[in-house]
């Protein structure tokens, strides 16, 4: 009886140990909880933009709050920007930007935008030369028009799919898909 409740005992514990998953960062692993994403952006004079968006329950059924902070442009201003990815639903707050660097080869950072005046290039990479995008820059040309330019950020990790230099969209799977409203000031 007592050699049935061993082996019992092992399995269970087997069981549980298999279904907690692994971090994002190793591979294999499930994604991380990212529950806030913050963008900053910073001109060459003046204090920089930076809005966060905030999602209660990481990847859970409820959709994220509203974006705090504005992203106004200025026409003709090159921005050097930064993402910060965090955990804010546990203590202490994890920064998973650290460990998005740390496993820069098996991450990266896509940009895009539906105001095809802004151009927003990847200024980092990863330990073989591939684009990272914990930083970029965003420009805004003189010639843009006034009005909406919104900013969607994916944060893509390289599992089973390959990462390569000349992606233009997430091969991988989504960590974290969102879009934050900015405009180009008149």
């Amino acid at each position: 009886m007592r050699t049935l409740a061993r082996s019992l005992a092992a399995a269970c514990a087997a069981t549980v140990m298999a279904a907690c998953g692994k971090s994002s960062t190793a591979p294999g692993g499930e994604s991380e909880v990212i529950s806030r994403v913050t963008l900053t952006l910073t001109p060459p004079t003046g204090a920089p933009l930076t809005a966060f968006i905030d999602d209660s329950d990481g990847s859970g059924p409820t959709a994220p709050s509203a974006q705090q902070g504005t992203l106004a442009l200025a026409r003709g201003v090159t921005y050097a920007g930064t993402v910060k990815f965090e955990n804010r639903l546990v203590s202490p707050v994890v920064d998973i930007t650290g460990e998005v660097q740390a496993e820069a080869n098996a991450h990266r950072v896509f940009y895009s935008s539906t105001n095809s005046a802004l151009t927003i290039t990847t200024t980092d990479t990863d330990g073989q030369g591939r684009p990272l995008g914990l930083r970029f820059t965003l420009a805004a040309p003189a010639t843009a028009a006034a009005g909406s330019a919104p900013i969607r950020v994916v944060l893509c990790h390289y599992d089973s799919a390959p990462k390569t230099a000349a992606a233009t969209s997430c091969a991988g799977e989504t960590d974290i898909d969102l879009t934050f409203a900015a405009s180009i000031a008149p």
